[in-house]
């Protein structure tokens, strides 16, 4: 019986290139390598075996072959032009640069190798010589999808998103069916705060690649920095979905969980992504302030300490873990880690508001007043600061500083509640006859308890107040007898002594109070 012949080296060719069009790389790799035996002196054999190991991702070996189909053929530049592919592939970007310039020598007339060398010149962040070279291969292709592609993706990567964009949408012109470009067009959208064209684009670039987890997850984040939870939430579970381990993802859903109250959701999500990169500081974070609305201070005490371990420079933590201490009645850390973040950003109003706070508590008016003046002069526009400020100067007697601390902050926010009640608070009760003015107060008040729906006891005590400050008792005793079905037994007694008050027809004054 005799056996079958032994293939020639061109039927071998033909099998290797079948192999490769079905995606089996390695198969064609063996294809080859039986041609090579047979003809070891054949440069293409050298060349389409490389290619078989680039696609396989062995870049050791695809370098191994283009350097060998050079050794045979010193002037191949199609393998100098894959070799430099493959030295990107493995990161090695300075054999890779000297690869496309022998390519480009060898070939002037060809784009591919000048896009290629532009790329790389853009990885190493060589812009100038990147456009050069973007430039040269359109000047040789101008209909080239791939040079306009990666042309956009440096010019973003330059901050230059408009430009970015034209050529993106000259890329899409050529090739509109490419996702990629779509999701990056729709990133330099974002940048540009264009935030409809990009949900448009990422959009686009799920109906043409609906399993594209990283469409899914920019569409998933700029619905969240939108406020649109429940569709960030949905685009992040497809993310998870396709990716499970993806810790961003985690994160951000939970931190989405956590703004429609879905405590113990976003807890487990924060727990994932921890056990997954227990070095990310973000998720112990954000778990930490998940936990301070539930009001679980100790554990929430526990997460920010990790997360400032873990991030030492970022004051957000000291901020947090300084507010723990606060409402755990321990001002004096509390001061410790609001000054702490100071040290680490002087210009941040946020910790000196903190740290104003924490004064206060500890009965230091005098150091609460200088933090919040500091505060205020680094965050002029905080209506919060001013009434804050506006406290402290009523709880030292100094009446006329307050008022005009809420009147700035009115200024700031006219439609604040907080800054209304407190203002109507002021004007109705203040001890001093030149500050009182009970229609405007009886204006504001009404206003903060529409703006609450007639639901906070602290803002209908205002309205009576204000009533009384008028003369209208018998609306101030209305007003504060359902301000005392509402509040707490343990906060009745100051308002059933108001009502007092107004059953014998006298206005309430205040000495001091902290609002």
């Amino acid at each position: 019986m005799s056996q079958n012949p032994q293939p020639d080296a061109a039927t071998l060719v033909r099998r290797g290139h079948a192999y490769s069009r079905r995606g089996e790389y390695p198969r064609a790799a063996l294809a080859f390598t039986a041609a090579i035996e047979l003809d070891p002196t054949d440069a293409d054999l050298y060349f389409h075996r490389g290619n078989s190991h680039a696609a396989a991702g062995d870049y050791e070996a695809a370098v191994a072959d283009f350097t060998e189909a050079i050794n045979l053929r010193p002037d191949y530049a199609a393998a100098f032009h894959n070799r430099a592919t493959a030295h990107v592939d493995h990161d090695e970007l300075d054999a890779a640069l000297a690869d496309y310039t022998q390519a480009i020598e060898l070939t002037p007339e060809d784009p591919d190798p000048f896009n290629g060398r532009a790329a790389v010149h853009s990885r190493k962040r060589n812009y100038d010589e990147a456009n050069a070279d973007y430039d040269a291969a359109l000047r040789l292709s101008p209909r080239t999808f791939r040079t306009y592609f990666n042309r956009a993706n440096a010019l973003s990567a330059q901050g230059r998103n408009e430009e970015a964009i034209t050529d993106y949408s000259e890329a899409l012109r050529i090739n509109p069916r490419h996702a990629r470009a779509y999701t990056y067009r729709g990133l330099s959208f974002e940048s540009l705060g264009r935030t409809d064209e990009a949900i448009t684009d990422l959009s686009t670039a799920l109906r043409l690649v609906p399993n594209s987890s990283e469409a899914f997850w920019h569409r998933a984040r700029i619905w969240s920095d939108l406020g649109e939870y429940r569709k960030a939430i949905t685009d992040f579970n497809w993310v998870i979905q396709y990716d499970p381990k993806h810790v961003g993802a985690l994160n951000l859903r939970g931190v989405a969980l956590a703004e429609q109250d879905q405590h113990e959701q976003a807890l487990a999500d924060f727990a994932a992504a921890i056990a997954i990169d227990p070095s990310d500081s973000a998720p112990v974070f954000n778990r930490g302030l998940s936990l301070v609305r539930l009001k679980k201070w100790d554990e929430a005490l526990a997460d920010f300490t990790e997360a400032i371990r873990l991030a030492p420079d970022d004051l957000a933590g000291f901020i947090q873990r300084g507010y723990c201490y606060h409402e755990l009645l321990d001002p004096d850390r509390a001061i410790l880690d609001f000054t702490e973040a100071i040290r680490l950003k002087p210009v941040s109003g946020r910790a000196y508001f903190a740290r104003a706070l924490a004064n206060r508590r500890k009965g230091d008016l005098t150091a609460a007043l200088a933090d919040i003046t500091a505060s205020i002069e680094r965050n002029p526009k905080s209506d919060a600061a001013r009434n804050l400020r506006a406290a402290i100067h009523s709880q030292l007697g100094d009446y006329p500083a307050s008022l005009t601390d809420r009147l700035a902050a009115y200024a700031i926010d006219p439609e604040d509640p907080v800054t209304l009640n407190h203002l109507a608070w002021l004007r109705s009760t203040c001890p001093l006859d030149e500050l009182r003015d009970g229609h405007r107060a009886l204006i504001d008040a009404t206003r903060a308890c529409e703006l609450t729906d007639h639901e906070l006891p602290a803002y209908l005590d205002t309205l009576a107040a204000a009533y009384a400050e008028i003369g209208r008792f018998e609306d101030a005793i209305r007003w504060q007898e359902k301000a005392i079905k509402l509040v707490p037994p343990d906060a009745q007694p100051d308002y059933i002594a108001r009502l007092e008050l107004y059953k014998v027809a006298k206005p309430y004054r205040d000495t001091v109070r902290t609002p």
